[in-house]
Formats: C-alpha cells, sequence, structure tokens
C-alpha cells in the first residue's frame, strides 16, 4: 500500500475530489486549526465493525464509514466534514435505519442528524448512495441504476493505521446477472485523512484497478458513470426552489458554472452551498422529534470540489455534475458529452487479464476556496507533493 503523506499521496492514478465543511456564523475557529496544526499532529483511527465494514475517526471525531454492500455496490457513509455535518445526501441510506434502536451513541447521533438533514430533501435516484463507483453499461449489464447486477466484496485485503491516515485495500467482484458469473474484478485502495496544505481540510483517496476475468468485457460510452458523490438535499443548486436559504452553486477551472459544468472535461470542479447544521444534546432531540421544515433549521456551508491526476484512463474525465446534486466524473461517456465530436465513442474493452485504473480524492473544507486555491492544490496534487 501506500505511505505517503496526506494531499500529497502518490497514486499510479489520480483524481482528486475535494469537500469542504465550515460554520456560516458561530465558527470555532481554534477548535477547527487544530485539523490542521503541526504543532498537534492529527491521530486516525480505524474501527471494524464486521468482518467486511470499518469506520474511521480522526482526532477522535467519526469522519468515515465504508460499507461493503449497499443493496449491491460498495459505498462510503456516512461521511462528516470538520464541523461534523454530514457532507453527503444520507437518503435513501437513512430509511432503511433503525435510528432509534441504535445502541451506539455517536453514530445515533449521526443518524439522528441525516434524518433531519433529509427530512424535507428530494427523494430522487435511490441509486445515487453517498460515494461510490461503478458503471452503467458493462457488457449491456447496468451497474450504475440498480439493477441484478451487483458489486460484491470478495476480500478486506488489509486495513491499517498509519498516524494520520487509514488505509484499506478491498477486492471486489463484478457480478453480471445475465451471465450468471463475475466478469470482472476491482481492487481499491482507499485513503482517510486530514489534509495539511489546506485548512480545516479531510480527504479520501480512492484508487481503484479493474480487472477482466474474461474476454471482450466491454465499458460502453454512457452518461450513466462511473464515480459518484451525491451532495446533501439543501447543497444542490436547484434546492433553492425548495427553500430560499437552500441551493449552492458550481464552478470549475474554466469558469463554467451550475449547469454549464455538465458534461466538460476540466482540471477540476467545486460543489459549494449551505449544508443543515450538525446537532447534539437536546437541541438535536428537540428538532429530531419536532420534524423541522425547511428553512427553518441552522446552516453551516461546504463544498466539493474534484481534481483530476495524470495516469487515470482519459486522465481528464467528463463531469457529469448535476444541479439538482449528482457530483460525478465519468470517463467513458463521450458520445453523451461530446455529441458533436464526429465519430465519439468512449467505450472500452478489456481482455481477460487487462486493466484500467482510475483515482479520485474528496476533500472537506469551509466552502470557500478560491479558483487560485484550487489551482494550486491541483498544481501540488499532480507533482506529488
Amino acid at each position: 500500500m501506500k505511505t505517503s503523506a496526506p494531499c500529497s499521496v502518490s497514486l499510479v492514478s489520480c483524481v482528486v475530489v475535494i469537500l469542504t465543511f465550515c460554520s456560516l456564523g458561530n465558527c470555532p475557529t481554534a477548535a477547527r486549526a487544530q485539523e490542521n496544526d503541526e504543532r498537534n499532529p492529527p491521530v486516525a483511527k480505524l474501527v471494524k465493525i464486521s468482518d467486511d465494514d470499518l469506520r474511521v475517526f480522526l482526532n477522535s471525531e467519526f469522519f468515515a464509514e465504508y460499507r461493503s454492500d449497499w443493496k449491491g455496490t460498495p459505498i462510503i457513509w456516512p461521511i462528516c466534514g470538520p464541523n461534523k455535518c454530514l457532507v453527503t445526501r444520507a437518503w435513501p441510506m437513512i430509511d432503511e435505519i433503525n435510528v432509534d434502536g441504535e445502541k451506539d451513541a455517536v453514530m445515533q447521533t449521526i443518524y439522528k442528524n441525516a434524518v433531519i438533514s433529509e427530512r424535507n430533501g428530494v427523494k430522487d435516484h435511490p441509486h445515487h448512495r453517498s460515494f461510490w463507483f461503478n458503471h452503467g453499461a458493462v457488457d449491456n449489464g447496468d451497474f450504475w441504476g440498480g439493477t441484478p447486477c451487483k458489486i460484491h466484496q470478495t476480500k478486506l485485503v488489509s486495513a491499517e493505521e498509519t498516524g494520520s491516515v487509514v488505509k484499506i485495500v478491498v477486492e471486489n467482484g463484478w457480478f453480471h446477472d445475465k451471465h450468471g458469473r463475475d466478469i470482472c474484478r476491482d481492487v481499491r485502495d482507499i485513503a482517510f485523512g486530514i489534509c495539511p496544505s489546506l485548512p480545516n481540510a479531510r480527504f479520501i483517496d480512492f484508487d481503484i484497478q479493474i480487472f477482466a476475468l474474461e474476454d471482450n468485457v466491454v465499458f460502453g460510452d454512457t452518461k450513466e458513470g462511473s464515480f459518484g458523490i451525491r451532495v446533501p438535499s439543501p447543497t444542490a443548486v436547484t434546492s433553492k426552489k425548495i427553500s430560499p436559504e437552500w441551493g449552492g452553486s458550481i464552478f470549475d477551472d474554466q469558469g463554467n458554472r451550475d449547469g454549464d459544468t455538465w458534461g466538460k472535461k476540466t482540471n477540476w470542479v467545486n460543489y459549494i452551498g449551505p449544508v443543515e447544521k450538525f446537532l447534539e444534546g437536546d437541541e438535536l432531540e428537540k428538532e429530531y422529534q419536532k420534524g423541522a421544515k425547511a428553512g427553518d433549521f441552522p446552516l453551516d456551508k461546504m463544498g466539493v470540489a474534484v481534481l483530476n491526476g495524470p495516469n487515470s484512463l482519459n486522465a481528464v474525465p467528463w463531469r457529469h455534475v448535476r444541479d439538482y446534486g449528482l457530483f460525478a466524473s465519468n470517463p467513458f461517456g463521450w458520445r453523451d458529452f461530446e455529441p458533436q465530436t464526429l465519430g465519439a465513442n468512449g467505450t472500452q474493452k478489456l481482455n481477460k487479464g487487462e486493466k484500467m485504473t482510475f483515482s479520485f480524492r474528496v476533500i472537506i473544507h469551509d466552502g470557500n476556496l478560491t479558483a487560485e486555491q484550487l489551482d494550486q492544490a491541483y498544481r501540488e496534487y499532480r507533482s506529488g507533493k
């Protein structure tokens, strides 16, 4: 496994995704500064909750949970930022959780916040499950849309703490329902930590290699893929229609904004906006029981940026980023994203033993990063710093 420093991880191929969080009003600056204090190096801890599922804590605070299977695909959920706020949409997962029956007090608090965060949210696209990787056309099988095709964990290769970073490696099979067998396997190398080069920024590095188990495995040209994140409902650009206090914005390194970022190849793209404040204690119980309406709930601010490394297949992927909250990077969908290109075809074929490699980094910040800061972060990442 890789052992380089957080936010300087040298991957076989890299794409970077940045998520950032902070309070809009009463931000405890001194406390948050500890996330990035060289005098107090961050400590990452790993807790195994089953044979296949794991939780990550940073400086004793919950960060993320790796779930080996959520109805046919591995996901990471919940994910919390430095201000504890949930950084991805909790639905549909939260509907399957027995919140009041949860015995772990930390997780019950998180789940109650998840209930509140999506109580007024839009319940669309149930296959958008927080943080995931799959694809919508593999040998004409749909791994993206929640059909019987599924990705299942075959082995937890390793899980370790390395001071400020938790690293896990897992292997998965891609089961094609029409073929009745696994046609691919993947190896996912995932690192969780705090990024020292940006203030109050957490990251998730996601490196995946996909190997064909037989000849002529075809990853088709479709917009429905591949690395996906679904931002919380209040953050989505179109959520302004639900409440005037809701609704974020999107911008990329080419100056495109909001809906114009869709289908573009860019070095990075940033999704920012409000997110419901993380509550605890009596304040949480009050809101959990009464069910506040959208716009009545206290807000923080968040942002998500995606930066690309040099060696992934189609190193600068198309952005399948939607104003309703989907935030995906897709290296295959040439005909969908650039239909004006004569002969466009993003299809990729693998024969037995051949592989494709992709990587992503997810970082959580306060939503205030400028284009200049993101450009610098992109240059540093590309140079291996």
